[in-house]
């Protein structure tokens, strides 16, 4: 993995994460482990991974090939594109992009960042729901004509919603099955 520069996102991503992933810790620390963000010697994807198996209680990480957590879960971590997808027609999409879910084998967990909102949404998505595709693309925004994003998720992958980051730790995958 690389060890470029952080992204604004980065940033945003840890401070959500660290006060479920060290609350003991006293903030000259956590500020500490920031800088280490910003040299890549902290992932984000990593510090997600054991937030969650933290927050759940009940598994741990394991990060294999199929999965990342000892339920046979996956997690992604994704941030928000903002794009014209058409330029003759002047036809735009927000959304987020989940890539590489073809050879997962169970939920996905989706930690996902909408940087026109500033908002963290979150995703459990059954493995019967996305099945052997290679994406899953959740829309937020779709529109002729420029117009600002609302940032409401649309379409088949919105009814995965969850409504916060504990409950993303704690789903199992016959809970999101029913979602």
């Amino acid at each position: 993995m690389s060890t470029a520069m952080a992204t604004e996102e980065d940033f945003q991503f840890f401070d959500f994460l660290a006060p479920y992933r060290w609350p003991e810790l006293p903030s000259a620390v956590l500020v500490h482990f920031r800088q280490l963000v910003a040299t890549g010697e902290i992932q984000i994807e990593t510090v997600l991974e054991n937030t969650l198996a933290k927050v759940s209680g009940k598994y741990t990480r394991v990060a294999e090939d199929a999965n990342d957590l000892s339920d046979g879960s996956e997690v992604k971590k994704v941030v928000s594109q903002f794009r014209c997808n058409d330029h003759c027609n002047d036809r735009w999409m927000n959304s987020f992009k989940i890539s590489n879910t073809r050879n997962k084998t169970g939920l996905l967990r989706v930690l996902a960042y909408s940087k026109v909102q500033k908002k963290f949404y979150f995703f459990a998505i059954p493995k019967y729901a996305y099945g052997d595709l290679p994406n899953v693309e959740i829309i937020l925004d779709r529109s002729t004509g420029y117009r600002d994003p609302v940032g409401i998720p649309r379409g088949k992958w919105a009814r995965y919603q969850v409504e916060d980051f504990v409950r993303l730790a704690t789903i199992t995958e016959r809970e999101a099955l029913r979602l």
